[in-house]
């Protein structure tokens, strides 16, 4: 039996290298592990399929950096070309400054996939400091706040922006959420004072602490980290939205397949750990 012997001698140089390689091939190569689509999530895809193109504008607010771009900015990619793909008007904006570059880099990579026109289609307000104020003054005239958009455009210059005056003027606040400022405030001023419909991505991590709300209603739907990232992209691609490779799908597929070599490393290891107690 030195085959069991062996087992607790593995080189950990190997173990190592295998792990790199099971993490790095489906970043190359997707697998396709089958997505489990959550509750949480597929009630905020299904309030998002229930807009079309003559529906109020959905505000996007994206409250995160790119330290959390890996699990956040595929949530941004999937809603966005779900929006496009039904025509639904849309808003951007971000509480964050390092926010406003996460949303012309997403515009950069959808807007070509759909052929949107900036003012007609969609519409980009920026950053501006104050969390409570902006938020506030959303809620009564969001001229007051937001006079021009991010490129210095007078907004009432832009067709879709004209009938845009606070939370009543759009269909549902989605916010991309990493930390504060981010979903909380959103959640405290525009949901619980002025009602509006509020969904929310945030990661992993943050995502115990907004379920309560999701429950009480006061939250539309979640996405929760990578895992909530893939399970969006996976329903815009059941819905021919788009096609392609998704970055959180390749993204849980590594790490599903890391995971799951640890543990096979555990097991064998535990194997030849009592063997060798017993003979002993």
């Amino acid at each position: 039996m030195k085959i069991l012997e062996s087992l607790t001698k593995i080189p950990r140089q190997i173990i190592f290298l295998t792990i790199a390689l099971a993490v790095a091939i489906p970043l190359i190569v997707p697998l396709g592990i089958p997505v489990n689509v959550m509750p949480q999530s597929k009630k905020l895809f299904e309030a998002v399929d229930s807009l079309t193109s003559e529906s109020k504008p959905v505000l996007i607010s994206c409250d995160f950096d790119p330290q959390s771009l890996p699990e956040l900015y595929p949530m941004l990619i999937a809603i966005l070309r779900q929006c496009f793909a039904r025509r639904v008007p849309v808003v951007l904006m971000a509480l964050w400054p390092q926010g406003t570059g996460m949303v012309e880099m997403a515009i950069d990579e959808v807007t070509p996939e759909f052929n949107m026109a900036y003012g007609e289609d969609y519409a980009f307000l920026g950053y501006k400091f104050g969390v409570a104020a902006v938020l506030l003054g959303m809620g009564e005239n969001v001229r007051g706040v937001f006079p021009a958009d991010y490129y210095g455009t007078p907004i009432d210059s832009l067709p879709m922006m004209k009938e845009f005056t606070n939370y009543k003027s759009i269909s549902m606040i989605i916010t991309l959420s990493t930390g504060d400022p981010g979903w909380r405030q959103w959640l405290l001023y525009a949901q619980s004072r002025y009602g509006a419909r509020l969904g929310i991505g945030v990661t992993a991590v943050s995502a115990a602490d907004v379920y309560p709300y999701v429950e009480t209603r006061q939250v539309t739907g979640l996405l929760a980290g990578m895992k909530g990232a893939s399970e969006y992209e996976t329903m815009v691609e059941r819905k021919g939205y788009a096609e392609g490779i998704f970055r959180a799908s390749q993204g849980m597929d590594a790490q599903s397949l890391g995971h799951l070599l640890i543990m096979v490393f555990i097991i064998i290891g535990n194997i030849g750990y009592f063997y060798t107690r017993r003979k002993k």
